[in-house]
Protein backbone atom coordinates (compact mmCIF):
# COMPACT_ATOMS: atom_id res chain seq x y z
CA UNK A 1 0.00 0.00 0.00
CA UNK A 2 2.87 2.36 0.81
CA UNK A 3 4.48 1.73 -2.58
CA UNK A 4 1.22 2.54 -4.38
CA UNK A 5 0.86 5.73 -2.39
CA UNK A 6 4.37 6.86 -3.34
CA UNK A 7 3.77 6.00 -6.99
CA UNK A 8 0.48 7.86 -7.00
CA UNK A 9 2.17 10.91 -5.53
CA UNK A 10 5.03 10.65 -8.02
CA UNK A 11 2.61 10.35 -10.93
CA UNK A 12 1.11 13.68 -9.95
CA UNK A 13 4.41 15.52 -10.51
CA UNK A 14 4.84 17.20 -13.93
CA UNK A 15 6.72 15.18 -16.55
CA UNK A 16 9.33 17.21 -18.47
CA UNK A 17 10.96 16.02 -21.70
CA UNK A 18 14.50 17.29 -22.32
CA UNK A 19 15.58 17.12 -25.97
CA UNK A 20 19.29 17.72 -26.63
CA UNK A 21 22.01 15.89 -28.59
CA UNK A 22 24.59 16.84 -25.95
CA UNK A 23 24.70 14.23 -23.11
CA UNK A 24 26.32 16.73 -20.74
CA UNK A 25 23.44 19.18 -21.21
CA UNK A 26 20.96 16.37 -20.55
CA UNK A 27 22.76 15.43 -17.36
CA UNK A 28 22.96 18.99 -16.02
CA UNK A 29 19.37 19.86 -16.85
CA UNK A 30 18.09 16.52 -15.54
CA UNK A 31 19.77 16.98 -12.15
CA UNK A 32 18.51 20.53 -11.72
CA UNK A 33 14.91 19.53 -12.49
CA UNK A 34 14.96 16.35 -10.41
CA UNK A 35 16.18 18.40 -7.45
CA UNK A 36 12.88 20.29 -7.78
CA UNK A 37 10.90 17.01 -7.78
CA UNK A 38 10.05 17.05 -11.49
CA UNK A 39 9.91 13.78 -13.43
CA UNK A 40 12.27 13.67 -16.38
CA UNK A 41 12.49 11.92 -19.75
CA UNK A 42 15.36 12.35 -22.27
CA UNK A 43 15.63 12.40 -26.08
CA UNK A 44 18.82 12.93 -28.08
CA UNK A 45 17.15 13.83 -31.40
CA UNK A 46 13.90 15.06 -32.92
CA UNK A 47 12.47 11.69 -33.92
CA UNK A 48 13.01 10.25 -30.43
CA UNK A 49 11.31 13.32 -28.99
CA UNK A 50 8.23 12.83 -31.16
CA UNK A 51 8.03 9.16 -30.11
CA UNK A 52 8.12 10.12 -26.41
CA UNK A 53 5.39 12.71 -26.95
CA UNK A 54 3.11 10.20 -28.69
CA UNK A 55 3.55 7.59 -25.93
CA UNK A 56 3.48 9.61 -22.70
CA UNK A 57 1.66 12.60 -21.31
CA UNK A 58 4.36 15.24 -21.42
CA UNK A 59 3.73 18.43 -19.44
CA UNK A 60 6.59 20.56 -20.79
CA UNK A 61 9.40 20.27 -23.37
CA UNK A 62 12.89 21.78 -23.14
CA UNK A 63 13.97 21.68 -26.78
CA UNK A 64 17.41 22.31 -28.26
CA UNK A 65 17.34 23.98 -31.68
CA UNK A 66 20.52 22.76 -33.37
CA UNK A 67 20.30 18.95 -33.58
CA UNK A 68 21.16 16.41 -36.28
CA UNK A 69 18.20 15.24 -38.35
CA UNK A 70 15.13 17.23 -37.33
CA UNK A 71 15.95 20.63 -35.91
CA UNK A 72 14.17 21.98 -32.86
CA UNK A 73 12.18 24.33 -35.10
CA UNK A 74 10.92 21.36 -37.19
CA UNK A 75 10.05 19.32 -34.09
CA UNK A 76 8.05 22.24 -32.69
CA UNK A 77 6.17 22.64 -35.98
CA UNK A 78 5.16 18.96 -35.96
CA UNK A 79 4.00 19.23 -32.34
CA UNK A 80 1.81 22.21 -33.15
CA UNK A 81 0.24 20.38 -36.12
CA UNK A 82 -1.05 17.56 -33.90
CA UNK A 83 -4.13 18.58 -31.90
CA UNK A 84 -3.60 15.73 -29.41
CA UNK A 85 -0.55 17.45 -27.89
CA UNK A 86 -0.25 20.87 -29.48
CA UNK A 87 -0.95 22.51 -26.11
CA UNK A 88 2.32 21.25 -24.55
CA UNK A 89 4.51 24.26 -23.58
CA UNK A 90 7.81 24.35 -25.48
CA UNK A 91 10.88 26.24 -24.24
CA UNK A 92 13.69 26.52 -26.78
CA UNK A 93 17.28 26.16 -25.51
CA UNK A 94 19.90 27.58 -27.84
CA UNK A 95 23.28 29.27 -27.99
CA UNK A 96 21.92 31.43 -30.81
CA UNK A 97 21.24 34.85 -29.36
CA UNK A 98 20.44 36.73 -32.55
CA UNK A 99 17.02 38.37 -32.82
CA UNK A 100 16.08 36.40 -35.93
CA UNK A 101 16.51 33.02 -34.20
CA UNK A 102 14.48 34.14 -31.21
CA UNK A 103 11.65 35.44 -33.40
CA UNK A 104 11.68 32.27 -35.47
CA UNK A 105 11.32 30.22 -32.30
CA UNK A 106 8.19 32.09 -31.30
CA UNK A 107 6.83 31.89 -34.85
CA UNK A 108 7.17 28.10 -34.75
CA UNK A 109 4.96 28.00 -31.66
CA UNK A 110 7.31 28.09 -28.67
CA UNK A 111 6.19 29.63 -25.37
CA UNK A 112 9.67 30.76 -24.35
CA UNK A 113 13.29 31.01 -25.45
CA UNK A 114 16.34 30.60 -23.16
CA UNK A 115 19.85 31.23 -24.40
CA UNK A 116 22.88 29.16 -23.43
CA UNK A 117 24.65 29.30 -21.13
CA UNK A 118 21.57 29.76 -18.89
CA UNK A 119 21.15 30.57 -15.24
CA UNK A 120 19.71 27.57 -13.38
CA UNK A 121 17.45 29.73 -11.21
CA UNK A 122 16.07 31.49 -14.25
CA UNK A 123 15.44 28.14 -15.94
CA UNK A 124 13.58 26.75 -12.91
CA UNK A 125 11.45 29.91 -12.61
CA UNK A 126 10.50 29.83 -16.29
CA UNK A 127 9.69 26.11 -16.16
CA UNK A 128 7.54 26.61 -13.08
CA UNK A 129 5.77 29.59 -14.67
CA UNK A 130 4.86 27.73 -17.86
CA UNK A 131 3.72 24.66 -15.93
CA UNK A 132 1.47 26.85 -13.81
CA UNK A 133 0.10 28.53 -16.95
CA UNK A 134 -0.54 25.12 -18.50
CA UNK A 135 -2.26 23.90 -15.36
CA UNK A 136 -4.39 27.06 -15.17
CA UNK A 137 -5.33 26.71 -18.84
CA UNK A 138 -6.33 23.07 -18.34
CA UNK A 139 -8.40 23.99 -15.27
CA UNK A 140 -10.07 26.77 -17.25
CA UNK A 141 -10.83 24.40 -20.11
CA UNK A 142 -12.20 21.86 -17.66
CA UNK A 143 -14.32 24.54 -16.06
CA UNK A 144 -15.60 25.67 -19.47
CA UNK A 145 -16.41 22.08 -20.38
CA UNK A 146 -18.21 21.64 -17.07
CA UNK A 147 -20.15 24.84 -17.68
CA UNK A 148 -20.99 23.76 -21.22
CA UNK A 149 -22.22 20.42 -19.91
CA UNK A 150 -24.31 22.13 -17.27
CA UNK A 151 -25.67 24.63 -19.79
CA UNK A 152 -26.44 21.78 -22.17
CA UNK A 153 -28.23 19.90 -19.39
CA UNK A 154 -30.07 23.02 -18.32
CA UNK A 155 -31.03 23.74 -21.94
CA UNK A 156 -32.33 20.21 -22.23
CA UNK A 157 -34.36 20.62 -19.03
CA UNK A 158 -35.75 23.96 -20.24
CA UNK A 159 -36.65 22.43 -23.58
CA UNK A 160 -38.47 19.59 -21.83
CA UNK A 161 -40.20 22.07 -19.51
CA UNK A 162 -41.23 24.23 -22.49
CA UNK A 163 -42.57 21.17 -24.29
CA UNK A 164 -44.60 20.23 -21.21
CA UNK A 165 -45.78 23.82 -20.83
CA UNK A 166 -46.76 23.95 -24.49
CA UNK A 167 -48.62 20.67 -24.12
CA UNK A 168 -50.45 21.97 -21.04
CA UNK A 169 -51.19 25.24 -22.82
CA UNK A 170 -52.66 23.35 -25.77
CA UNK A 171 -54.79 21.35 -23.35
CA UNK A 172 -55.95 24.57 -21.68
CA UNK A 173 -56.78 26.08 -25.06
CA UNK A 174 -58.72 22.93 -25.88
CA UNK A 175 -60.56 23.16 -22.57
CA UNK A 176 -61.24 26.84 -23.19
CA UNK A 177 -62.70 26.04 -26.61
CA UNK A 178 -64.69 23.20 -25.10
CA UNK A 179 -65.98 25.55 -22.41
CA UNK A 180 -66.93 28.12 -25.03
CA UNK A 181 -68.68 25.52 -27.16
CA UNK A 182 -70.44 24.12 -24.10
CA UNK A 183 -71.70 27.54 -22.98
CA UNK A 184 -72.85 28.35 -26.49
CA UNK A 185 -74.73 25.06 -26.70
CA UNK A 186 -76.26 25.49 -23.24
CA UNK A 187 -77.28 29.06 -24.00
CA UNK A 188 -78.79 28.01 -27.32
CA UNK A 189 -80.62 25.10 -25.71
CA UNK A 190 -82.04 27.47 -23.09
CA UNK A 191 -83.10 30.16 -25.52
CA UNK A 192 -84.79 27.81 -27.98
CA UNK A 193 -87.52 26.63 -25.56
CA UNK A 194 -87.69 30.13 -24.07
CA UNK A 195 -88.70 31.53 -27.42
CA UNK A 196 -91.45 28.93 -27.51
CA UNK A 197 -92.67 30.08 -24.10
CA UNK A 198 -92.42 33.83 -24.47
CA UNK A 199 -94.86 33.99 -27.39
CA UNK A 200 -97.71 32.20 -25.58
CA UNK A 201 -97.08 34.30 -22.44
CA UNK A 202 -97.52 37.47 -24.47
CA UNK A 203 -100.78 36.08 -25.85
CA UNK A 204 -101.95 35.24 -22.32
CA UNK A 205 -101.16 38.78 -21.19
CA UNK A 206 -103.41 40.11 -23.93
CA UNK A 207 -106.20 37.55 -23.47
CA UNK A 208 -109.31 37.60 -21.28
CA UNK A 209 -107.85 35.16 -18.71
CA UNK A 210 -105.38 37.84 -17.61
CA UNK A 211 -107.92 39.07 -15.06
CA UNK A 212 -108.13 35.62 -13.46
CA UNK A 213 -104.49 34.57 -13.71
CA UNK A 214 -102.81 37.95 -14.06
CA UNK A 215 -100.43 37.58 -11.09
CA UNK A 216 -99.37 34.11 -12.16
CA UNK A 217 -98.78 35.29 -15.72
CA UNK A 218 -96.63 38.18 -14.45
CA UNK A 219 -94.48 35.80 -12.35
CA UNK A 220 -94.10 33.51 -15.34
CA UNK A 221 -93.23 36.40 -17.63
CA UNK A 222 -90.69 37.79 -15.15
CA UNK A 223 -88.99 34.40 -14.69
CA UNK A 224 -88.74 33.72 -18.41
CA UNK A 225 -87.38 37.22 -19.05
CA UNK A 226 -84.75 36.76 -16.34
CA UNK A 227 -83.75 33.37 -17.76
CA UNK A 228 -83.41 34.83 -21.25
CA UNK A 229 -81.30 37.67 -19.91
CA UNK A 230 -79.02 35.23 -18.10
CA UNK A 231 -78.61 33.21 -21.29
CA UNK A 232 -77.61 36.31 -23.25
CA UNK A 233 -75.20 37.35 -20.48
CA UNK A 234 -73.58 33.90 -20.59
CA UNK A 235 -73.03 34.19 -24.35
CA UNK A 236 -71.56 37.67 -23.99
CA UNK A 237 -69.23 36.58 -21.18
CA UNK A 238 -68.04 33.65 -23.29
CA UNK A 239 -67.31 35.93 -26.21
CA UNK A 240 -65.45 38.53 -24.16
CA UNK A 241 -63.34 35.98 -22.25
CA UNK A 242 -62.37 33.74 -25.17
CA UNK A 243 -61.88 36.12 -28.13
CA UNK A 244 -59.35 38.87 -27.38
CA UNK A 245 -59.74 42.11 -29.22
CA UNK A 246 -62.62 40.85 -31.39
CA UNK A 247 -64.69 44.03 -31.23
CA UNK A 248 -65.74 46.49 -33.89
CA UNK A 249 -64.07 49.89 -34.04
CA UNK A 250 -66.88 52.34 -34.79
CA UNK A 251 -67.38 55.99 -33.86
CA UNK A 252 -70.00 56.11 -31.12
CA UNK A 253 -72.18 59.22 -30.49
CA UNK A 254 -71.97 58.67 -26.77
CA UNK A 255 -74.43 61.30 -25.54
CA UNK A 256 -77.25 60.14 -27.79
CA UNK A 257 -76.44 56.55 -26.78
CA UNK A 258 -76.83 57.47 -23.11
CA UNK A 259 -80.22 59.02 -23.88
CA UNK A 260 -81.26 55.77 -25.58
CA UNK A 261 -80.28 53.77 -22.48
CA UNK A 262 -82.24 56.16 -20.23
CA UNK A 263 -85.32 55.74 -22.44
CA UNK A 264 -84.85 51.96 -22.36
CA UNK A 265 -85.35 51.95 -18.57
CA UNK A 266 -87.96 54.70 -18.44
CA UNK A 267 -90.75 52.31 -17.55
CA UNK A 268 -88.74 50.80 -14.67
CA UNK A 269 -87.64 54.19 -13.34
CA UNK A 270 -91.16 55.63 -13.63
CA UNK A 271 -92.56 52.62 -11.82
CA UNK A 272 -90.34 53.47 -8.83
CA UNK A 273 -90.93 57.19 -9.30
CA UNK A 274 -87.20 57.77 -9.77
CA UNK A 275 -85.87 61.01 -11.18
CA UNK A 276 -82.91 60.61 -13.55
CA UNK A 277 -80.85 63.79 -13.53
CA UNK A 278 -78.57 64.30 -16.55
CA UNK A 279 -75.39 66.35 -16.42
CA UNK A 280 -73.69 66.19 -19.83
CA UNK A 281 -70.67 68.25 -20.94
CA UNK A 282 -68.13 68.14 -23.80
CA UNK A 283 -70.24 67.07 -26.73
CA UNK A 284 -67.20 67.12 -29.07
CA UNK A 285 -65.95 63.73 -27.99
CA UNK A 286 -65.47 60.56 -29.99
CA UNK A 287 -65.50 57.12 -28.40
CA UNK A 288 -64.24 54.31 -30.59
CA UNK A 289 -65.63 50.85 -30.02
CA UNK A 290 -68.57 48.53 -30.48
CA UNK A 291 -71.79 50.42 -29.87
CA UNK A 292 -73.86 47.47 -28.63
CA UNK A 293 -71.19 46.54 -26.08
CA UNK A 294 -70.82 50.10 -24.78
CA UNK A 295 -74.62 50.33 -24.56
CA UNK A 296 -74.65 47.05 -22.61
CA UNK A 297 -72.09 48.33 -20.10
CA UNK A 298 -74.06 51.54 -19.46
CA UNK A 299 -77.37 49.61 -19.34
CA UNK A 300 -76.05 47.17 -16.72
CA UNK A 301 -74.87 49.98 -14.45
CA UNK A 302 -78.05 52.03 -14.82
CA UNK A 303 -80.29 49.01 -14.28
CA UNK A 304 -78.43 48.11 -11.08
CA UNK A 305 -78.79 51.70 -9.88
CA UNK A 306 -82.56 51.58 -10.52
CA UNK A 307 -82.93 48.22 -8.76
CA UNK A 308 -81.03 49.44 -5.67
CA UNK A 309 -82.67 52.85 -5.42
CA UNK A 310 -85.51 53.51 -3.01
CA UNK A 311 -88.85 54.61 -4.52
CA UNK A 312 -89.08 58.35 -5.00
CA UNK A 313 -85.31 58.82 -5.06
CA UNK A 314 -83.02 60.05 -7.80
CA UNK A 315 -80.18 58.85 -10.01
CA UNK A 316 -77.57 61.27 -11.28
CA UNK A 317 -76.00 60.51 -14.65
CA UNK A 318 -72.95 62.58 -15.58
CA UNK A 319 -70.78 62.56 -18.70
CA UNK A 320 -67.60 64.65 -18.70
CA UNK A 321 -63.95 64.81 -19.80
CA UNK A 322 -61.01 64.32 -17.46
CA UNK A 323 -57.53 64.38 -19.01
CA UNK A 324 -57.54 61.72 -21.76
CA UNK A 325 -60.73 59.93 -20.73
CA UNK A 326 -64.39 60.45 -21.31
CA UNK A 327 -66.10 59.52 -18.07
CA UNK A 328 -69.66 58.32 -17.59
CA UNK A 329 -70.71 58.36 -13.94
CA UNK A 330 -73.94 56.86 -12.61
CA UNK A 331 -74.76 57.63 -9.00
CA UNK A 332 -77.69 56.43 -6.96
CA UNK A 333 -78.87 57.27 -3.43
CA UNK A 334 -79.38 53.71 -2.28
CA UNK A 335 -77.60 51.71 0.45
CA UNK A 336 -74.25 51.72 -1.36
CA UNK A 337 -71.85 48.87 -2.08
CA UNK A 338 -71.05 46.39 0.70
CA UNK A 339 -67.40 46.47 1.83
CA UNK A 340 -66.58 43.13 0.20
CA UNK A 341 -67.99 44.28 -3.13
CA UNK A 342 -65.47 47.11 -3.41
CA UNK A 343 -62.63 44.61 -3.92
CA UNK A 344 -64.50 41.73 -5.59
CA UNK A 345 -66.79 43.43 -8.07
CA UNK A 346 -64.90 42.00 -11.07
CA UNK A 347 -65.54 38.38 -10.08
CA UNK A 348 -68.29 36.59 -11.95
CA UNK A 349 -71.11 35.32 -9.74
CA UNK A 350 -69.66 37.05 -6.68
CA UNK A 351 -72.64 37.79 -4.43
CA UNK A 352 -72.28 41.57 -4.27
CA UNK A 353 -75.73 41.97 -2.84
CA UNK A 354 -79.14 40.43 -3.05
CA UNK A 355 -81.04 42.76 -5.31
CA UNK A 356 -84.57 43.69 -4.62
CA UNK A 357 -85.69 41.09 -7.18
CA UNK A 358 -83.47 38.40 -5.59
CA UNK A 359 -81.26 38.08 -8.70
CA UNK A 360 -77.48 37.72 -8.57
CA UNK A 361 -75.63 40.62 -10.17
CA UNK A 362 -73.67 39.93 -13.33
CA UNK A 363 -73.95 43.54 -14.42
CA UNK A 364 -70.67 44.85 -12.98
CA UNK A 365 -68.44 41.90 -14.01
CA UNK A 366 -69.84 42.04 -17.55
CA UNK A 367 -69.31 45.82 -17.66
CA UNK A 368 -65.69 45.23 -16.54
CA UNK A 369 -65.12 42.77 -19.39
CA UNK A 370 -66.58 45.26 -21.86
CA UNK A 371 -64.35 48.05 -20.55
CA UNK A 372 -61.29 45.79 -20.80
CA UNK A 373 -62.17 45.08 -24.43
CA UNK A 374 -62.24 48.85 -25.07
CA UNK A 375 -58.95 49.55 -23.22
CA UNK A 376 -60.98 51.42 -20.64
CA UNK A 377 -61.32 51.26 -16.88
CA UNK A 378 -64.10 51.01 -14.34
CA UNK A 379 -64.27 52.45 -10.84
CA UNK A 380 -66.82 51.88 -8.10
CA UNK A 381 -67.30 53.45 -4.69
CA UNK A 382 -69.65 54.95 -2.13
CA UNK A 383 -70.34 58.65 -1.58
CA UNK A 384 -69.77 60.10 1.87
CA UNK A 385 -73.33 61.44 1.95
CA UNK A 386 -74.83 58.10 0.89
CA UNK A 387 -75.36 56.12 -2.27
CA UNK A 388 -73.05 54.31 -4.67
CA UNK A 389 -71.32 55.44 -7.86
CA UNK A 390 -69.84 53.68 -10.87
CA UNK A 391 -67.53 55.45 -13.32
CA UNK A 392 -66.68 54.19 -16.79
CA UNK A 393 -63.43 55.60 -18.25
CA UNK A 394 -63.24 55.57 -22.06
CA UNK A 395 -60.13 56.79 -23.94
CA UNK A 396 -61.26 59.45 -26.40
CA UNK A 397 -60.33 61.67 -29.32
CA UNK A 398 -61.70 65.16 -29.84
CA UNK A 399 -64.20 65.15 -32.71
CA UNK A 400 -67.46 66.98 -33.43
CA UNK A 401 -70.33 64.49 -33.28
Amino acid sequence: MQTKTRESKSDQQPLILIVDDNPQNLQVLGKQLRDKNYRIEFAVDGLSALEWISEKKIDLILLDINMPGLSGFEVCEKIRLNQDYNRIPVIFLSADTDRESILTGFEKGAQDYITKPFDSRELIVRVRTHLLLKESLEELEELNKSLEDRISERTKQLKEANEKLESLNNKLLGLDRAKSDFLNIISHEIRTPLNGIMGPIQLLKESSIKEEFGELIEVLDSSVTRLEKFSLEALLITRLKTVEGDIRKDDIPILSLIDEVINEFKEKSDKKQLEIVKDFTNSTVKITGEKDLVRKAISNILENAIINSSPGGSIILRAFVNKNNYIIEIRDHGPGFPAKALSNYRELFFNIDRYRDNSKGLGLPVACLIMDAHNGEIEIGNHEDGGAFVRLYFPFEEKTL
